[in-house]
């Protein structure tokens, strides 16, 4: 196991992948004797044999429950563990009541016990199957830097570790290798494979004086690093903690859907109490097996998992498929702001164009591709610069922009954002410089090119890895894209808490089916959420 110090990137965030793979495998483990337990119920077996199989489950694999209840207790949050672990002991505790005091005709509810938790327990090892996968999407960027590097020193070629590197070395890289960290080449030319980091899946020509990338391939060619800058961050490990903290930071909407969760969770137990006396003191007076059915099925179809799903589930595939393409959103906040976005200012320099060259412009490849898809979305598109008008003006009209603010110092750039957000835009600016970092701050979205300086990136929500500006528009669409599917998962979170907890409270459904349908609509979220995987460039 490497040791993640150093030269060597890391996330803390992640955790070591051998334990997450041992608890993942741990939970599985509890789901399959949960189910193994439970066959035999489905059998007429004797109340003794049956008690004594649902003892088993609801105090082994059902000690999972317990154990989260108690947490949330200890922070004084009524969770779902708790309605869960509840319900069970509920059902459990009047089944042994029964085993023990009646001789005949006994009807007893192990057997929805036991289902009831190996369906929970199958929802449970699912959520954390999607968690493992989100993490190993980052563990993948990790493994793309090798653990040693080839290094000349003292005239001979030899192999170390990262953390051995010295800042007089120069690494040696041929074609093949993976680049071991950040550094600039002092001699010799390669192509190198940048996709796992932009997206960008065509070689990139590199010569003296530019950057190999951690974790890049060197496709063709061999060079020389210098090492003088080795103890700057990689844009490696930018990126994996950008993406990181992008999936564990909870958005303003999940917040929210906490929030009513913790409320909700009291409110059902109030509920399902109202519901145990409706039954046996009125509906079917003195009926105790009615009455516990009827409020074991409502604890369990008002469990809400779905809601507790509906909006992480969807940042974490959001933020991953866009970090696949090369876009590197702060965080869960920056992704739901984006959508809202409706004007667009660009920096001209460095961002629409590559500067200056014999005296002329030379526009980005893609530049007009990224306005022309902007206009189709609906986004007034801007262009800022701080040339004369006539100049600023024929670079616009050569990118199809109507809108072309000139003659801005780089102190002043920040008020034209203020400008336009206070006639009521949503704004996102897109730089790449030290300059243009006070606008970057002020924007509603500052979006930083990968190329820029490390003062823009530090100050911008989103981050294009590749430097593409045809990645400017798909930001917005990400973020729309992941918003719709949040709103969905909510949406179908309350429609199935409307229409269902009456159903169970008049008795309609025991508990077995409302374990059913509750499993069965918090992996509809799951599957929804991963629909997200399918946005393509």
């Amino acid at each position: 196991m490497r040791q993640n110090n150093g030269l060597y990137v890391s996330c803390p965030a992640c955790g070591d992948e051998e334990s997450e793979a041992h608890g993942r495998l741990a939970l599985l483990r509890t789901l399959c004797i949960s189910v193994l337990f439970t066959m035999p119920l489905m059998w007429s077996l004797r109340p003794l044999i049956q008690f004594l199989l649902a003892t088993v489950v609801q105090f082994w694999p059902g000690m999972y429950f317990y154990k989260g209840a108690y947490r949330a207790l200890r922070q004084k949050i009524l969770g779902m563990d708790f309605l869960v672990a509840l319900s069970t002991t509920i059902i459990y505790a009047y089944s042994a009541y029964i085993t023990f005091t009646v001789y005949h005709n006994t009807k007893l509810y192990f057997l929805s016990e036991c289902v009831l938790l190996s369906l929970i327990l199958f929802g449970k090892y699912m959520e954390t199957t999607s968690r493992y996968e989100a993490s190993a999407a980052i563990r993948r960027l990790i493994n793309l830097q090798p653990e040693t590097a080839h290094i000349l020193r003292g005239g001979a070629e030899i192999e170390v570790g990262l953390n051995d590197i010295l800042p007089s070395d120069s690494i040696v890289i041929r074609s093949g290798d993976h680049i071991p960290i950040d550094c600039v080449i002092s001699d010799g030319e390669c192509l190198a494979d940048e996709s796992m980091l932009t997206g960008e899946s065509e070689p990139i020509r590199k010569q003296p004086g530019d950057t190999l990338y951690c974790g890049t391939l060197c496709r063709d060619g061999q060079v020389l690093l210098s090492c003088g800058s080795i103890g700057k961050t990689t844009m490696l490990q930018q990126i994996i903690d950008i993406v990181s903290n992008a999936q564990s930071e909870k958005a303003p909407i999940a917040r929210l859907a906490d929030k009513i969760a913790t409320v909700f969770v009291p409110i059902v137990v109030l509920i399902a109490a109202a519901v145990f006396c409706r039954w046996y003191f009125f509906a079917d007076k003195g009926n105790l097996a009615q009455a516990v059915n009827c409020v074991c099925a409502t604890l369990v179809i008002a469990c809400p998992c779905a809601l507790g799903l509906a909006t992480p589930t969807a940042i974490m595939t959001g933020s991953g498929r866009a970090a696949e393409m090369g876009i590197l959103f702060r965080g869960g906040d920056q992704l739901e702001r984006a959508y809202k976005t409706d004007t667009v200012i660009f920096d001209k320099t460095g961002t629409l164009t590559f500067g200056m060259a014999n005296d002329g412009e030379i526009i980005r490849p893609d530049a007009k591709d990224a306005v022309e898809k902007l206009k189709a979305a609906g986004i007034d598109v801007w262009m800022i610069s701080g040339d004369k008008e006539v100049k600023a003006k024929r670079v616009a009209g050569l990118l199809g922009i109507e809108n072309v603010i000139w003659e801005v110092k780089p102190s002043d750039k920040a008020d034209a954002v203020k400008k336009l957000q206070a006639e009521g835009r949503h704004v996102a600016m897109v730089g790449d410089g030290i300059n243009d970092s006070p606008a970057l701050v002020c924007a509603d979205i500052g979006i930083a090119v990968g190329s820029g300086t490390d003062i823009a990136i530090d100050s911008a929500d989103v981050m294009i890895a590749g430097g593409s500006i045809c990645a400017v528009p798909l930001i917005f669409r990400l973020s729309k894209g992941t918003m719709k599917i949040i709103r969905q998962n909510l949406v179908w979170a309350v429609i199935y808490n409307i229409i269902c907890i009456p159903i169970a409270a008049a008795g309609i459904v025991n508990p077995s089916i409302a374990a059913a349908a509750m499993s069965l609509s918090s992996n509809g979220v799951l599957l929804n959420s991963l629909r997200l995987k399918n946005i393509e460039k």
